[in-house]
């Protein structure tokens, strides 16, 4: 059992009336394909989790952590049955008079987006204690595109170790901000970094009211990286399928892709391993989220080969003829087989790496990504989700 606290959901907040039931608008990337006529679609089971956190200056050690292991937790919660499509959100809090009060990212299935938005973060700012916790929370329960539908595990993970500002008379007090979050069905969990005693108590109040959980970490987030023999060559495996991404859209989109397709490059081993192990096992087994891969595109039908608009691909591909485009686009097909074998292989030997020193040294239980993995797999039962056998 974790060390941390557990805490049940409150009944003590009055009923209110539901608001209204209103569907989110999907990117195109996101919006589900049709069904062949006759064939019953079977909507996919989905998860959206948000992670607000606080980036000021004492929260250096956790965002730093949390950049090494959101590919961890996204990887752990593919194990989920059944397969969960996940989408999520971030949002970086600081206060007032600080360079941002919020920096805001809203839900999505393009996972590699929001590790790059992740990337950006420094932990710098805060003076007094207190923070705009207020804001950023009713941010994220009111201004993201949360989904409506009652199948949906929605939850909010608000990290930090400060409390919030109660001076600031424009805020919207948390306690409000969690009725609605009671009433559109999102669970606000609270993890606390560090020991600060004011913190505490509020923290377990909006878990409490959240109808979550809470826990307290260390305050660098006790998170352990775990480096394999097979993390340096699993990266150079995954940088090798970004070069057969063949980026189609608009320009500012294929820049977007390029630069999703070369992240695995530029993250530490572990985590790149981590990323590969998502991606392999996340729906179609993509090489970059949230659309643009014109081999995917092709290959799943959304795009004719016959049909390709010419302003819409790669600068080096814009002078090709057809045949020398199909060749092209061929031989980025058959190197991405090969080596989506070789990368199956070698994720399979780190696993098993990995559960073996798991069962040698196993990771601490209140450390960060272990604490967030724990909560979302007890609270999505509730919707259906069960670990996979093994």
């Amino acid at each position: 059992m974790r060390t941390a606290l557990r805490l049940a959901a409150s009944t003590a907040i009055a009923a209110l009336l539901l608001l209204p039931s209103i569907g989110y608008a999907k990117t195109p990337e996101e919006a589900p394909e049709e069904a062949p006529a006759g064939i019953p679609e079977t909507p996919p089971a989905r998860m959206e989790v948000a992670f607000v956190l606080d980036t000021t200056g004492s929260m250096s050690g956790l965002i730093e952590g949390a950049k090494k292991k959101i590919w961890s937790i996204a990887s752990h919660l593919q194990d989920l049955e059944p397969k969960p499509q996940i989408r999520f959100a971030l949002i970086g809090y600081r206060d007032r008079g600080d360079a941002y009060v919020t920096k805001r990212f809203d839900l999505t299935e393009d996972v590699q987006k929001i590790y790059g938005e992740l990337l950006t973060f420094a932990a710098e700012g805060g003076g007094d204690t207190p923070e705009s916790v207020n804001q950023a929370l009713a941010e994220a329960i009111n201004d993201l595109a949360w989904s409506r539908e009652d199948d949906v595990f929605r939850a909010a993970f608000l990290v930090g170790d400060a409390p919030p500002h109660m001076d600031y008379q424009d805020d919207v007090p948390y306690r409000d901000t969690l009725k609605v979050a009671k009433a559109r069905d999102i669970i606000v969990n609270t993890i606390q970094a560090g020991s600060m005693q004011d913190t505490t108590p509020i923290w377990q109040e909006i878990a409490r009211f959240g109808g979550g959980d809470f826990a307290r970490i260390a305050q660098d987030g006790a998170m352990v990286e775990i480096k394999t023999p097979y993390d340096i060559e699993i990266q150079k495996v995954q940088s090798e399928l970004g070069t057969t991404v063949i980026p189609y859209g608009k320009k500012i989109h294929r820049d977007s892709v390029r630069s999703k397709a070369g992240l695995s490059a530029a993250a530490p081993e572990a985590a790149a391993a981590d990323m590969a192990d998502y991606l392999r096992k996340s729906a179609k087994s993509k090489v970059v989220t949230g659309g643009g891969d014109l081999v995917e595109e092709l290959e799943e039908g959304r795009l004719d080969a016959d049909d390709l608009a010419t302003e819409n691909l790669p600068e080096a591909m814009q002078a090709m003829s057809p045949a020398e485009r199909q060749a092209e686009i061929d031989a980025k097909r058959s190197q991405r087989a090969a080596l989506k074998g070789e990368l199956e292989t070698l994720l399979e030997k780190r696993a098993a790496y990995l559960a073996e020193q798991e069962k040698a040294a196993p990771a601490p239980l209140d450390s960060f990504d272990r604490e967030v993995r724990g909560m979302i797999a007890e609270q999505a039962a509730r919707k259906g989700f069960t670990p996979a056998e093994r």
